[in-house]
């Protein structure tokens, strides 16, 4: 069994050797993990080491440079200024001061035509064994409250929806759009569509449930559709307690639920099981906050086989930690356990 096999064995219910394996980092964390393996470079270690089943290859920005601040903020696509370690946060909400919706489709948007939906044939010959990724991260709910800020966009839901759904649609249409251009010319190599958007806290969702189904709903639903009428098999990650809008993200076609942030309330990974095993694929699970930050190699191995032997239980499962970013404090020996532990321990209890 080959990686683009086993990568998508459990959406297809087929047999396998072992779970599936997913990877994501923070570039440092990688050159951490790189140096712990005693690898050449990230692809070595991850690849011939690790042996990871899934690659990723997104649409690229070919536009002009953003505009850099003397602080080591950058101004976004989106024309938002962020500041802060890596990705950062948002310091600046240029819509704050709408009020129309015409300000809102007069606001210069990020353009499809910016970005470079190649795949050179490179990156092919690189891929074609494993499982690949492809479209974009699309995470149009951050975009949304970023543009307005969260506080004034969330009372916009309730005392100005026209203004918050034109931000909203503006958002999804420009990854709509270039997810579109690169389906039209990779999607018969693409495997699996995966986007981002956190819609939970730790406690419960962000918004309303009803909220999010007027807002995000329908838009995540013409996204996850366009992905799978290329072929794709899906998956959708959201941190936090999501447990509320579980049944609705199945009902739109997404495949697999991400990270499964285990620590936040209503995500037991038992309850999760008993009650969508049949239906989802549960993609993540194994605790970062706690147990890969903090616990020793012995309890890493302890935790993988646990998490395996639960979300694993109908054959569905796709080996990663609850978050989708490892960060370059957790100790690289950790991760290079966990992932380890995986391999040897194939299917856990499915077939013991």
């Amino acid at each position: 069994m080959n990686n683009k096999e086993r990568g998508l064995a459990p959406f297809k219910r087929l047999g396998m050797d072992r779970f599936p394996m997913w990877y994501g980092a923070d570039p440092e964390f990688t050159r951490n993990l790189v140096n712990f393996l005693g690898a050449t470079d990230e692809d070595n270690a991850l690849y011939d080491i690790l042996d990871m089943d899934y690659m990723t290859i997104r649409p690229v920005y070919s536009g002009e440079p953003l505009k850099k601040y003397p602080d080591g903020s950058v101004d976004t696509i989106w024309g938002v200024r962020r500041n802060g370690y890596y990705y950062g946060m948002s310091v600046s909400h240029p819509m704050a001061s709408f009020e129309t919706v015409e300000q809102v489709t007069g606001y210069k948007f990020p353009d499809p035509n910016d970005f470079n939906v190649d795949i050179s044939n490179e990156q092919k010959n690189k891929v074609k064994n494993h499982c690949l990724i492809g479209g974009t991260w699309a995470p149009f709910f951050h975009d949304s409250v970023e543009l307005r800020g969260m506080e004034r966009f969330f009372i916009d839901m309730y005392e100005n929806p026209s203004l918050a759904n034109a931000i909203v649609e503006k958002c999804f249409e420009f990854y709509h759009e270039l997810d579109r251009r690169t389906f039209e010319k990779h999607g018969d190599m693409i495997d699996m569509y995966f986007i981002g958007n956190d819609f939970g806290s730790q406690r419960q969702l962000l918004m309303p449930p009803g909220l999010w189904r007027k807002f995000y709903k329908p838009y995540l639903k013409k996204l996850i559709g366009q992905a799978r009428s290329y072929g794709c098999v899906t998956a959708v990650h959201s941190c936090g307690s999501i447990r509320s809008i579980i049944p609705d993200l199945l009902d739109i076609g997404v495949d697999a639920i991400n990270p499964i942030q285990v620590n936040a309330e209503q995500m037991d990974p038992e309850a999760l099981v008993n009650e969508f095993g049949s239906d989802a694929v549960f993609f993540g699970g194994i605790d970062e906050n706690n147990i890969l930050m903090n616990a020793t190699p012995e309890k890493v191995r302890d935790e993988t086989r646990r998490i395996i032997d639960i979300l694993g239980k109908h054959g569905r499962y796709i080996v990663a930690p609850s978050h989708d970013y490892l960060i370059p404090e957790i100790p690289a020996v950790n991760v290079a356990a966990m992932y380890d532990e995986a391999r040897k321990y194939g299917l856990g209890a499915l077939f013991s």
